[in-house]
């Protein structure tokens, strides 16, 4: 009978305590996409933080909402401007390296993969000093990287005028 009390009593601790299970998907990223173009991507659960060779002196910000395996993307006052008032990205696929997001509105994929480098901290009291330092580190890690453009050379005129 004893057993069965301390049984119980460890049941009623342990399976009580919350879960703080992270999504998959906070941490750093980047991928190459078919254009040639490099991203970059600091995802939190409260921001994400988007660095692009096509926007080179840009730091794009939406803020972030976790939802299970959802992660609820929205701009913030002052921000980057979205299409919708929100987007939903869906985890697909994950691994240890790597993790497909799926966005409900546009059904766009985007394949991430896990970085080896991390950005500093957003410094408030000196925020010029802070997205200078980022967009320099950007621009030489998109440089090493130099992904290739994959587009065939019909849809490289599509984008010439």
């Amino acid at each position: 009978m004893k057993y069965l009390r301390y049984l119980f009593i460890l049941f009623l601790v342990f399976g009580c305590q919350k879960t703080t299970e992270k999504h998959v998907a906070i941490g750093t990223w980047n991928r190459c996409n078919k254009d040639g173009s490099y991203i970059e991507y600091k995802i939190t659960d409260q921001y994400m933080l988007i660095l692009t060779t096509n926007r080179p002196n840009e730091i794009i910000i939406f803020g972030n909402k976790i939802l299970d395996d959802k992660i609820i993307s929205y701009q913030l006052k002052n921000g980057t401007k979205i299409l919708t008032d929100n987007d939903t990205l869906v985890t697909i696929k994950e691994s240890s390296k790597k993790v497909v997001l799926m966005s409900t509105w546009g059904f766009d994929k985007y394949e991430l993969n896990k970085a080896e480098f991390n950005f500093d901290k957003i410094d408030s009291t000196n925020l010029e000093q802070w997205k200078n330092k980022a967009l320099t580190e950007f621009k030489k890690r998109a440089e090493s990287v130099a992904c290739p453009d994959l587009r065939i050379e019909e849809e490289k005129s599509q984008f010439r005028l």
